[in-house]
């Protein structure tokens, strides 16, 4: 989402720059460096990206340190900060990255962001670019909250932006308000109960009506580039996960509950979604969004490998809904760039080594290997050249889960990476695990069956883990 307005950041690099137009411009350097630090983007650069990005935050740290910051009161100095929070997430940094988003935040309400009184007489321009900022802080703040239990500071909120610039897109308007919309439905009090800062009685029905939310398809007139429909569609599917999570941390779930999303096995059917959604999309519409969209996809890898492990035996594989191992198409997603591969992926092989129950499960999916029709629930958006919802069919091309060979990596460093090379850093094992006399490798399909299939599954009580 563009915060700043273009006409004025080009004005600025075209003369000699203010301390805090630098500091803007350094930290925006440091985000696409640190951003483009093991793509597979083709892209000229220096030998490391990472190295360069460092570079740049150190380069903006001296810049703030050559003014007064603190008193910089210009919409540049938050964006800038919220761009230096952002450029420490993609390299792990986590206590970086929450010290730079408080800071923007902080910045931000005194700037009065948050006020509906502070947007009189300010240009529309002006208006639009405010509004802007404070609402991917607003969706920026509820994700890192909840993905790294923080407290929430922003609660008084102004009007939405309506509007574009005169040089944008209106696919970049409506992308942006799908995104601020789903996570408006989480309120305070939600996130608090999420991160047990209250104890507010916990309703059934309340969680029931988040998940009917989450579930809502989207317009399908709305137009949305690829790269949109990627980050809302999978982050619907990962908030869907949260709402169950927290039922499940308040004991509202049962075996036998009349709703879906209060039975044990939901996120079977989260992962579902979230692989058809994949599967359904170009590649580089999910690897251009960075770490934060693999953490949100590795979260619901991850608590699959638990339901498949607490169910066992229970989980009819002919009514899971699948026609091979779900298992294999999520570390092949995860693995789409280095640094996902090495933080979330290796992460799910190790752990399902250790699960013979996981193994046994894949097993006995693996001889079914079958085209079928491809659905997605709540989804009815049209993709590509081809259309998504119901009864919509699959066709194997652009998306994820078309064949490819195993090994296939593309580096993000001047050039490509060989990709049978076996020197390569990138490379990637054929074999990756064994375990008992059997290895976990690639799948080269994914394809998913209806979802009415999922919804006669049995599981039993969810373990201990889950709970913590």
């Amino acid at each position: 989402m563009p915060l700043i307005y273009m006409p004025a950041l080009r004005e600025a690099v075209n003369r000699p720059m203010e301390m805090f137009e630098k500091n803007l411009l350094y930290a925006l350097c440091a985000l696409t460096s640190t951003h483009m630090s093991g793509k597979s983007i083709q892209a000229q650069g220096p030998p490391s990206w990472e190295a360069a990005g460092r570079f740049f935050l150190d380069e903006c740290t001296s810049v703030r340190q050559s003014y007064d910051f603190v008193e910089d009161r210009t919409l540049w100095a938050v964006v800038s900060s919220y761009l230096v929070h952002t450029a420490f997430f993609e390299i792990n940094q986590n206590r970086k990255c929450w010290y730079y988003l408080r800071e923007a935040m902080t910045m931000g309400q005194d700037m009065g962001l948050h006020d509906e009184k502070t947007y009189i007489d300010l240009s529309s321009a002006e208006q639009l670019c405010r509004r802007r900022t404070f609402w991917i802080l607003y969706v920026t703040e509820r994700s890192y909250a909840i993905l790294r239990h923080k407290p929430l500071t922003l609660s008084k909120t102004p009007a939405f932006p309506s509007t574009v610039h005169e040089y944008e897109d209106p696919e970049i308007h409506s992308g942006f308000m799908h995104l601020v919309h789903s996570y408006h439905v989480l309120d305070s009090s939600f996130v608090d109960s999420w991160n047990e800062a209250s104890e507010a009685p916990a309703s059934t029905l309340a969680y029931t009506a988040l998940q009917q939310h989450l579930n809502l398809p989207h317009p399908s007139h709305v137009s949305l580039t690829n790269i949109q429909k990627a980050d809302i569609l999978v982050t619907q599917q990962w908030l869907r996960l949260i709402v169950w999570q927290s039922s499940m941390r308040q004991g509202l779930l049962s075996s036998s509950a009349a709703e879906e999303s209060m039975t044990f096995r939901y996120p079977l059917q989260i992962a579902h979604t979230l692989l058809s959604v994949i599967s359904s999309l170009p590649t580089a519409s999910i690897e251009v969004h960075g770490m934060g969209i693999f953490e949100k996809i590795f979260e619901v890898g991850n608590t699959m490998l638990d339901v498949m492990q607490a169910c066992g035996s229970n989980i009819p594989h002919d009514r899971y809904g699948v026609a091979t191992d779900p298992f294999n198409m999520f570390v092949k997603t995860l693995s789409q760039t280095p640094n996902a591969q090495r933080q979330y992926a290796n992460v799910l092989l190790a752990k399902a080594a250790d699960k013979p129950e996981i193994q046994r499960f894949s097993q006995t999916l693996a001889p079914a290997l079958s085209y079928n029709a491809l659905q997605m629930d709540g989804l009815d958006f049209e993709i590509g050249s081809e259309v998504s919802g119901a009864g919509a069919p699959f066709v194997a091309g652009d998306g994820l889960m078309a064949p490819v060979p195993a090994t296939r990596w593309r580096g993000s460093i001047v050039g490509e990476i060989d990709e049978f090379d076996e020197n390569s850093i990138y490379r990637v094992a054929d074999e990756v695990v064994e375990e008992q006399g059997r290895s976990i490798s690639w799948s080269d399909h994914a394809i998913w069956m209806a979802d009415g299939d999922v919804d006669s599954m049995a599981c039993g009580t969810a373990p201990e883990a889950w709970l913590s």
